[in-house]
């Protein structure tokens, strides 16, 4: 009896962990990357690899890299070849979001260039400098041919354009004209490039002036000739309890299938939660994290063939940098590189090695379970 007693908490330990065994059998390698919110260092990208990491999601900031018109300087690469060369040194291949409007383009970084003539010129000439530069056979690659060759593949658009946080007037119309300017030269210049539209921010709380991720993308389509120019569409399903992420993956999968669009990929491009206990709903505790990000990974592996899921990216690597109310503590790691509870469910998924890290010497009194 004693036995039986102490054989309880190790089948419920094996229990725990099953789900997450057998679904990591059904997601395709490479299904699960991470969005980071900064820079990432040499041994940030040397502990990826040891996650089973193989895909990085980066802001290429247009405003970042180009400081003047076409007509005067071409743009300045330094900064995204050093993320790119370290995140290949470890066989991890980055996907960027590419966004920004510098001030030579536009009043302000948050405007779409899509206003005059100049704007939608300077923007393709600056999406195709990037894909003549790390896409296929990109010289990113001739010049650095000790490299693993990988080749950046997806390409997405913008940034949460429903919301006015990066979009100075949240008009699917407008943004329709950028994701045909951006179709037409990535499928240009690199015809096995794909084309994401910027991850939608899920459900805003102020609409409007933002608008909706379903309605937004209803209004894409009603816009005409877009269909075509992307391959994919981006969704941040933010929530406060990870159950609540279906209904925005069936809206947007349910205006796809309206528009004759239902084989069309929808990406994870951010999905987190913060470990600290409030106040914010996407604030859940240490364990809180820990728990949401099982059940959001559950529900997408389990529905991954019916929402066609083409993959997702967990917002955010470690606890440091951005400026949103719950992005202090998004991290799978501390800012001191220590192990949260999430970080070895994430491990559980991905295959990696959860002891790559040091444990974090943290406590979570309210153990919020969510």
């Amino acid at each position: 009896m004693a036995m039986a007693r102490k054989l309880i908490p190790l089948l419920v330990l094996l229990a725990l962990a099953l789900p997450a065994a057998s679904a990591r059998a059904d997601i395709p390698h490479g299904f699960i990357g991470v969005s980071p919110q900064s820079p990432a260092k040499v041994s940030d990208y040397e502990l990826m690899r040891e996650a089973g990491i193989t895909s990085v999601r980066l802001p290429l900031y247009w405003v970042g890299t180009q400081s003047a018109s076409p007509y005067l300087a071409d743009p300045n690469w330094s900064s995204f070849d050093h993320e790119v060369a370290i995140a290949a040194r470890e066989g991890i291949r980055i996907m960027p979001f590419v966004w920004g409007s510098p001030e030579w383009a536009a009043d302000e970084p948050i405007d779409l260039p899509v206003e005059t003539p100049f704007q939608r010129w300077a923007w393709a000439y600056y999406l195709r400098a990037a894909a003549e530069r790390y896409g296929s056979g990109g010289s990113f690659w001739e010049e650095h041919s000790a490299l693993p060759y990988l080749p950046i593949r997806r390409w997405e658009i913008w940034n949460e354009e429903n919301l006015v946080t990066f979009a100075s007037e949240p008009n699917p119309a407008k943004f329709a004209i950028l994701i045909r300017i951006s179709g037409r030269i990535l499928h240009r210049t690199d015809p096995g490039a794909q084309v994401i539209v910027g991850g939608f921010f899920g459900r805003p709380l102020q609409v409007p002036p933002n608008v909706a991720s379903a309605d937004y993308l209803e209004r894409l389509y009603r816009a005409g000739n877009v269909k075509r120019w992307f391959d994919g569409v981006g969704l941040h399903p933010y929530v406060a309890d990870a159950r609540a992420m279906g209904g925005q993956m069936e809206s947007l999968r349910r205006v796809m299938r309206a528009h004759g669009d239902p084989a069309t990929p929808i990406y994870v491009t951010e999905l987190g939660w913060g470990s600290d206990s409030g106040p914010t709903r996407w604030e859940r505790g240490l364990y809180g994290q820990a728990n949401q990000f099982s059940r959001a990974f559950s529900m997408l592996s389990a529905n991954r063939q019916r929402w066609r899921v083409g993959g997702v990216w967990w917002f955010s690597w470690s606890d440091e940098g951005g400026s949103c109310s719950f992005c202090k503590s998004a991290g799978l790691l501390t800012a001191d590189r220590e192990a949260k509870p999430s970080w070895y469910r994430f491990n559980q998924w991905t295959g990696g090695d959860p002891d790559a890290v040091p444990r974090a010497a943290v406590e979570d009194p309210e153990e919020v379970g969510g």
